[in-house]
């Protein structure tokens, strides 16, 4: 039997319209199907190896004790990195349990402990987990996620440190050049807002002057800033890759940022 009829307007047939549910189901499964899968998992393991071994190497300049206790935000394989020269470590953030994102580790951290707390909780002062202090807070590839004002999650992780932690913070460059050429070219160079929230995609992006200032405005002080390429580019012609490499020469063309931030002391009367 047939689910269409007659128009009165054209005298032709009109199918009964597909539910709005159904599409916008439809549309959350495919994109987790890409973002959330075992696939997504191993390529952003992939993609990232370099970044991984850049920032345990930074660590381990700034706080070089393998005793030293370490936070990583956000339960991943750079965990796993960490683990291996800091064994007092545990994470914080999504319950492991329901937190599916593309991110996730690809290696057993079951023995890792884990402080369950969502950041966009941050701005509630009272429901920041009593957890202890830390010599080393990792706090990568995160910030750009959050749909929070990063003055509260920033607030949070200083008071984590101890009087002399390190807190670590990756994120991308919000005007490296492949940016600023697509804007160029009348293109929207940021991603769009993902239907999945519990796997958000960016946010908000931030620049290194944006970072120093929120920092600043919350008791942290900025020691270091580094500019990183650490995503390249697999598929690309040989030419393109050239003129990626000559125009990112330039340190605050490149894709990534890091910070080192302390606690300020505070100034003597």
């Amino acid at each position: 039997m047939s689910h269409s009829k007659a128009s009165p307007h054209t005298g032709g047939s009109v199918s009964h319209p597909v539910h709005p549910e159904h599409v916008l189901t439809q549309l959350l499964e495919n994109e987790k199907a890409i973002t959330c899968g075992e696939q997504s998992r191993h390529t952003y393991f992939d993609t990232h190896q370099a970044r991984f071994a850049d920032i345990l190497r930074l660590c381990r300049g700034q706080v070089p004790i393998p005793s030293a206790r370490v936070l990583d935000i956000g339960r991943s394989e750079l965990t796993a990195y960490l683990l291996n020269f800091y064994p007092n470590i545990h994470t914080l953030g999504f319950d492991p349990a329901i937190d599916d994102g593309g991110h996730r580790e690809t290696s057993d951290l079951k023995s890792v402990p884990h402080i369950p707390f969502d950041l966009l909780n941050a701005h509630v002062v009272s429901s920041w987990p009593d957890c202890g202090r830390f010599d080393l807070i990792v706090f990568s590839e995160v910030l750009e996620h959050l749909c929070v004002a990063p003055e509260f999650v920033f607030a949070l992780l200083s008071s984590l440190l101890t009087d002399q932690g390190v807190l670590i913070c990756t994120t991308p460059n919000a005007t490296d050049i492949s940016k600023r050429l697509r804007l160029l070219l009348g293109r929207n160079p940021y991603e769009r807002l993902r239907l999945y929230s519990i796997n958000p995609g960016h946010i908000r992006e931030y620049t290194r002057q944006e970072l120093s200032d929120i920092a600043q405005s919350v008791g942290l002080s900025c020691i270091g800033h580094h500019y990183f390429n650490w995503i390249q580019g697999s598929n690309q012609s040989r030419i393109k890759t050239i003129a990626k490499k000559l125009l990112r020469a330039y340190p605050s063309f490149r894709s990534f940022q890091l910070c080192v931030l302390t606690r300020a002391t505070p100034s003597r009367p």
